[in-house]
């Protein structure tokens, strides 16, 4: 792999895309067939890369997108993307046209939204262009307390969609009901919190129902949950119709990681980004002689020590180091960071690996087979999550747009440049 091609650093994050194709059918087999499948493409894929994430996805059949931003759901549509787009998040009148404009459904969150939507709708049907009812997907606070109509608004609220939908004008349709669990860990445990969100979604559901609408769709699972699903220990066993009407949105899974910062495992599950770089310079370092701002660290011994680079400004945060414990892989084993994380650069030591050159691979975030052996060594997301105590989100979120995304397809390089 060229990691120089086209660049004038070295310093990439490759994301295997036959990987994230694995992991969404994973995840898609934890529900029916019939259940609604919403992969999050939010924060640019979970730094993956929203525009390549997204294509691949619609190519194994991915029938809804979720985003947080209105802006994200134009760079898809921007880029050629034509399926069903979900925006999760709050809206103004300007953004409700920006979304009509781009055929993106909100998420609902209160009834000034419901009304703003409505207005919409009324502003696109008196200018002759309204078509079919605008969809909308509803969001309920079961016990998040973020964003969510509250449970006493429901009856009401339910009674107003009811009455635009039903009426000779028809402006819009409820094509989801949808909450978010605040500890999707223990989904599918009796007594548990997102037990206690499941039966107010339920009731709720009933509410909705009662007020004469039908034939939506329900979703609630995020990651954790999505992955108590395929649980062989919980629910994969015993699944029953409490749960089997129930969509997921699959985030961080998607991409491979566990929200506890481990590798999946049962579902098989696997991280589809590397963070790659090479070694740019060596320098010989004397004992007694310290290393990069404040001199944190000092050569106990006459040392040989690499610049990577990469800082700070590309997501390799300070903190990783803070406690001088962060290491990479070179040369097939791990080296130590040295001091403090730059703006550009970090330093590792390259003492042990006397064979180390300019030019070798330097891996931040990736497996790495041992030379000499069959040993798989790794620095994963998770652990760099815990050295800079934070969690696997941050990290992947936080590798800056200097990083240029590199995509492979089982490890042979593809171009991507607009969404088919």
């Amino acid at each position: 792999m060229n990691l120089s091609s086209s660049r004038h650093r070295p310093t990439v994050a490759v994301i295997d895309l036959a990987i994230i194709s694995k992991n969404f059918n994973r995840l898609k087999k934890t529900v029916s067939p019939e259940a609604f499948v919403c992969p999050m493409v939010k924060a640019n894929a979970y730094g993956h890369g929203a525009v390549a994430i997204a294509m691949r996805l619609r190519r194994e059949g991915a029938k809804h997108l979720g985003v947080a931003l209105i802006e994200e759901a134009i760079e898809l549509r921007l880029n050629g993307d034509n399926g069903s787009i979900l925006q999760f998040g709050l809206f103004d009148p300007f953004g409700a046209e920006a979304m009509i404009q781009n055929r993106v459904t909100p998420t609902l969150s209160s009834r000034d939204a419901l009304e703003t939507w409505i207005s919409a709708a009324e502003k696109e049907k008196s200018a002759g262009r309204l078509k079919n009812p605008l969809s909308l997907h509803l969001e309920l606070n079961t016990g998040m307390n973020r964003l969510g109509v509250a449970m006493s608004e429901v009856p009401s609220i339910a009674k107003r969609i009811a009455e635009i939908s039903t009426s000779s004008s028809k402006l819009i349709h409820l094509e989801g009901l949808a909450t978010h669990l605040a500890d999707g860990d223990d989904f599918g445990i009796a007594g548990g919190r997102s037990d206690e969100q499941l039966r107010r979604f339920r009731q709720a559901e009933k509410e909705i129902r009662a007020a004469g609408l039908s034939d939506f769709y329900l979703h609630l699972a995020n990651s954790s949950a999505t992955r108590a699903l395929g649980s062989k220990t919980k629910l994969a066993a015993s699944l029953n119709a409490e749960y089997t009407d129930l969509g997921i949105r699959p985030g961080i899974a998607l991409y491979g990681i566990e929200p506890e910062a481990k590798i999946g495992d049962e579902l098989g599950l696997k991280p589809a980004l590397r963070w790659l770089s090479r070694i740019v310079l060596i320098q010989d370092v004397r004992q007694g002689e310290r290393v990069s701002y404040g001199g944190r660290w000092q050569a106990a011994r006459d040392s040989r020590v690499g610049v990577i680079p990469c800082g700070y400004a590309d997501g390799y945060r300070r903190g990783i180091n803070a406690h001088g414990q962060a290491s990479i892989i070179v040369g097939g084993r791990r080296v130590p960071v040295l001091g403090t994380i730059c703006m550009d650069y970090f330093m590792c030591d390259l003492t042990e690996v006397q064979s180390a050159q300019v030019g070798d691979v330097a891996t931040l975030i990736g497996s790495v087979t041992s030379e000499g052996s069959s040993a798989v060594i790794s620095v994963t997301a998770g652990e760099l999550a815990d050295l800079a105590q934070t969690i696997p989100y941050e990290i992947f979120t936080g590798i800056s747009d200097r990083v240029p995304r590199l995509y492979v397809d089982d490890e042979v390089s593809v171009g991507v440049t607009s969404i088919q």
